[in-house]
């Protein structure tokens, strides 16, 4: 697999995406009890019963003390004219909500597709550094072959060869240490992707060796960290935080204003009956009416409430700056990466050449006795260091290449 079809598998089968997407469907059934507030209220009521002891008869409104049957049918309905606006404000809170969810989506997928990459990209050094690690195992078995030979020749001593087996068993163990690692490397990338028990996870090396890294147009720090601002998730999370708290501290402002109301009520009754159609036909009452509430004392907890959304607003405020301070951090320490990346890709390369020359003529000079094993061995493990130097540096110029296109695009993909 590429890296971007782990990266496609990883947003598919990750639990923490999928609840994001529920998330997602949790905004919009919030957003949408918001907007039927401003439907009207009603309620329909029934009972049936017996009256027992003092009571008014319904025929003579009188007083009565004998038994007989009642019951009601009844509709309320209530609707809401004023409060504040608030619910305006609240049907906005709710629409904000519902688009920071799906942005924190976007956010979350950009935060596993970075992990993603990340475990990919570490993985695919595991890999190279275990290749080198059996190279420098079987350059050991070479050198051990020689040496016997030589020792039968009388060429070499036999402290050289104890020496030259010495070696060869600790590249072995560091061979082992590294399958090891890889593995592990390995699984950390499965477990991202949420793998399951007997699945296979085989990965695709898309890096290719050059002995130059094509050319990059990177922007300076400003244009991308503006760039960065109108594009990447996290920042318009943010921003729709900071609007989404405005319109809680209006709609704790709004609890300080009269609510204004209409009520319509319809209802029937009927007696001396368990029911009666056309008792409940007769005795129809209908109500019509408008009234006003006004919130005078409930203590301080409006006020303290008040207060308390005004101070988020500084709050958020500061974590917005926060934010962009370390978004400009960011970017900066990316593109002197990626400059440096670049430098240090093309030094490799000449010191590969060079310690790839020094061995070959080290390996010379120990056939004719000219140098000394250990002179031999540490030819050797700057040669193998000189490649792995080659390896971990273009895999971080890939990286921040990556890293670069998520601040310009605000995706891995």
């Amino acid at each position: 697999m590429t890296l971007d079809e782990c990266i496609r598998l990883a947003w598919k089968q990750n639990p923490s995406v999928r609840n994001s997407v529920i998330d997602i469907k949790e905004a919009r059934a919030d957003y949408m009890a918001a907007v039927g507030a401003f439907l009207p209220r009603a309620a329909v009521n029934a009972e049936t019963g017996k009256r027992f002891g003092r009571s008014i008869d319904p025929d003579t409104n009188g007083y009565t003390n004998e038994t007989f049957e009642e019951g009601t049918v009844g509709l309320d309905m209530t609707l809401s004219l004023f409060e504040g606006f608030s619910r305006i404000h609240q049907v906005r809170f709710r629409k904000m909500n519902k688009e920071r969810s799906e942005w924190a989506l976007k956010n979350k997928q950009n935060e596993l597709a970075y992990q993603v990459t990340d475990a990919y990209y570490k993985l695919i050094l595991e890999r190279k550094l275990l290749n080198l690690a059996l190279e420098q195992s079987r350059l050991s078995e070479r050198y051990l072959k020689q040496t016997e030979a030589f020792v039968e020749l009388g060429l070499k001593s036999a402290s050289d060869l104890q020496e030259v087996k010495a070696r060869r068993e600790g590249d072995i163990y560091r061979y082992k240490s590294r399958e090891n690692t890889c593995r592990l490397a390995l699984l950390h990338l499965e477990q991202l992707m949420n793998f399951q028990p007997g699945d296979t996870l085989v990965i695709q090396d898309t890096i290719v060796e050059a002995n130059q890294l094509p050319l990059l147009s990177v922007p300076s720090t400003e244009t991308l960290y503006t760039q960065s601002l109108e594009i990447l998730p996290v920042m318009r999370m943010i921003d729709l935080k900071r609007k989404a708290a405005r319109k809680e501290y209006a709609m704790a402002g709004g609890t300080f204003s009269p609510s204004v109301y209409a009520r319509f009520t319809v209802g029937s009754n009927f007696y001396n009956t368990v029911f009666s159609a056309r008792q409940l036909r007769d005795n129809i009452g209908k109500y019509v009416g408008i009234g006003i509430s006004f919130p005078l004392l409930s203590g301080l907890e409006r006020l303290t409430h008040q207060r308390k959304q005004k101070l988020n607003l500084y709050r958020l405020k500061n974590e917005e700056e926060l934010e962009k301070q370390q978004l400009y951090t960011d970017i900066e320490q990316t593109l002197l990466s990626l400059h440096a990346g670049f430098s240090e890709h093309q030094q490799a390369l000449q010191q590969l050449e060079a310690e790839a020359l020094v061995l070959k003529e080290s390996e010379r000079k120990w056939e004719e006795g000219l140098i000394s094993v250990f002179q031999l061995m540490e030819a050797r493990n700057r040669f193998i260091s000189a490649k792995a130097e080659l390896v971990r540096v273009r895999l971080q110029v890939e990286m921040m290449r990556k890293l670069e296109k998520y601040y310009r695009e605000g995706t891995f993909l």
